[in-house]
């Protein structure tokens, strides 16, 4: 009997190790492979390495509209910001060349370290897709780097630790929403002292991500965290106890613009969720079915999720969601397009993306036990919302551009 016994110890030792092993190196070791595509240099020009040269070569490609189209407006508006003069939101608006009945509104960099390929995507529809025979009726502005701070100290937050896309709304009752869900896993989500990256709870991080897996769905989780927070100002996801400058900034600019239009069309730029190198639509839930079936037809041929699967979750204080606030009396067709990087609807996706914001957003709270661990988590921030694969970078430029073709043709149908 105490044989057997032995034997039975030794198993379960055995089973736990490896249960352990495994998770530890397909954990730490986690790097989605990329896309089978050949790669083009062609797509990767319009990639720059800093939020400035972005901001440069945004601003010499909307100068050279001027070429191709009558009235072409390039102008900025300065940020403010505590300890950095040289933050603005850049624009550039070509109006309907005929009649003015549709408007495209392109945005990126709401969540500033995104705002690399949101730029990239933005130049190529500048420079590739922007004809004469499309404008007829229709009018386009482009806006680039929403949260400039955030673009050019490679945070997703704003000065102010405020994740903008959780900020944005005509009221503020929006500061008082409450999120429960997020409060349970507040310890999980927000460790203090500073970091470091090869501690024990850090290494092992997936097997707190499984203890809470146990307790509640992953749909759940994701819900709860990535909805946002109006409590806690150092936590991740936080909304703000204010609205942001540039809002009021960005509300100006669209209610003049969109003036003499009818119909309003947002595309919202980001990265980082969803599966690798694929363009996936997301908009926060639409209940009007006439502009449900506006963008089911302009986008025909594209999945949309409109919020039914088990992968989706809604936020709060969404931008697309505000532009239609201050612009009631239009028909207003909101829609994000979200390029995926670490395959995030994947269990061990998913908690590898959350770890790295964990880390991140301790790192600007509290600081870094060594610089090594400083530019490890930056870095690795980096890579999650702009990634420096020469494939990825191919593919996504390569999907937008056929999308964004087609949605303009279809955009003009209307």
């Amino acid at each position: 009997m105490k044989k057997i016994l032995k034997i039975f110890a030794l198993v379960i030792v055995l089973v736990v190790a490896g249960v352990l092993s495994y998770t530890y190196i397909s954990f730490n070791s986690y790097n989605p492979a990329d896309p089978e595509v050949e790669v083009d240099q062609s797509k990767l020009v319009y990639f720059q390495d800093s939020y400035v040269n972005s901001r440069t070569a945004f601003q010499l490609h909307a100068e050279k509209l001027h070429q191709k189209f009558d009235s072409v407006q390039v102008f900025s508006r300065q940020v403010p910001g505590k300890n950095d003069a040289d933050l603005t939101i850049d624009f550039c608006y070509i109006p309907a060349q005929k009649e003015q009945k549709k408007l495209l509104i392109l945005t990126s960099g709401a969540h500033g370290v995104e705002g690399y390929v949101g730029s990239a995507v933005q130049q190529l529809f500048m420079n590739e897709i922007l004809q004469p025979e499309l404008l007829d009726e229709v009018g386009a502005l482009l806006v680039h780097s929403m949260n400039p701070y955030g673009f050019k100290y490679t945070r997703r937050v704003t000065e102010n630790n405020i994740d903008f896309n959780r900020n944005c709304d005509t009221n503020k009752s929006l500061f008082s929403s409450e999120n429960t869900g997020y409060n349970d896993l507040y310890g999980m989500l927000n460790p203090k002292g500073k970091v470091n990256s090869g501690s024990l709870r850090n290494r092992f991080f997936m097997l707190v991500a499984i203890n809470k897996l146990l307790q509640e769905s992953m749909a759940s989780l994701r819900q709860a965290i990535l909805q946002g927070q109006y409590e806690h100002s150092k936590g991740l996801y936080f909304g703000g106890d204010n609205f942001e400058p540039q809002l009021a900034l960005l509300a100006k600019v669209f209610k003049k613009t969109s003036e003499n239009y009818e119909t309003v069309f947002n595309i919202d730029l980001h990265t980082g969720y969803g599966e690798r190198a694929t363009l996936h639509l997301f908009p926060n839930p639409i209940d009007d079915e006439k502009v449900k079936s506006t963008l089911g037809n302009m986008l025909e041929g594209y999945k949309i999720d409109w919020g039914d699967s088990d992968d989706f979750y809604t936020i709060n204080g969404s931008f697309t969601d505000f532009i239609g606030k201050i612009l009631p009396n239009k028909l207003y067709l909101p829609m994000v397009f979200e390029y995926g990087t670490l395959n995030s609807s994947t269990t061990v996706g998913s908690v590898k993306s959350l770890h790295n914001m964990i880390l991140e957003n301790q790192g600007a709270q509290f600081g870094y036990k060594s610089v090594k661990d400083s530019v490890k988590v930056k870095a690795t921030l980096m890579e999650m919302y702009n990634p420096s694969s020469e494939k990825w970078r191919t593919k996504i430029m390569i999907d937008s551009k056929e999308m964004l073709e087609q949605v303009m043709i279809n955009f003009g149908k209307l």
